[in-house]
């Protein structure tokens, strides 16, 4: 989930900076400071996310860290311009935001649950692939 969802933001990111597309107003592409923010957020997110699916140790940490901050930021987003606009939305915008806050906070929910929950704890402490043990049977144990 977290590699789809920061993956697709990616491209976002990637088609608003590289598109020649003229129907894409200039106030709409972000400007420099704000596309490195969110590749490195997306891509950190990225990053950890398959880090924790190789195992790789205080890597569950960082997918966390990064999910509260990727989607953190995502869900403040959107409640701060319910709460700065008002009444000046448009119609049919304030259900979007929070449709967006709500949804961002349940993906932090689902990480946390999934990271913080004894089956996570197992998984992070069974083998790592490049480890062998003499108790898992191994060709390597056997010898």
């Amino acid at each position: 989930m977290n590699i789809l969802v920061a993956a697709t933001s990616v491209a976002a990111v990637a088609f608003l900076l590289l598109s020649s597309n003229q129907n894409i107003p200039e106030s709409v592409k972000p400007g420099s400071s704000a596309a490195l923010f969110a590749l490195g957020t997306a891509g950190f997110l990225v990053v950890s996310s398959v880090l924790a699916l190789l195992r790789v140790k205080f890597s569950r940490w960082l997918m966390l860290a990064a999910a509260l901050i990727f989607f953190g930021i995502l869900g403040f987003q959107s409640l701060a311009l319910l709460v700065s606009s008002g009444a000046s939305l448009p119609a049919g915008a304030t259900p979007k935001l929070w449709a967006n806050v709500i949804r961002n906070t349940l993906e932090i929910a689902i990480n946390a649950w999934a990271l913080l929950s004894a089956k996570a704890s197992t998984f992070f402490m069974g083998n790592r692939p490049n480890q062998s043990s003499e108790a898992d049977g191994s060709a390597a144990a056997q010898l």
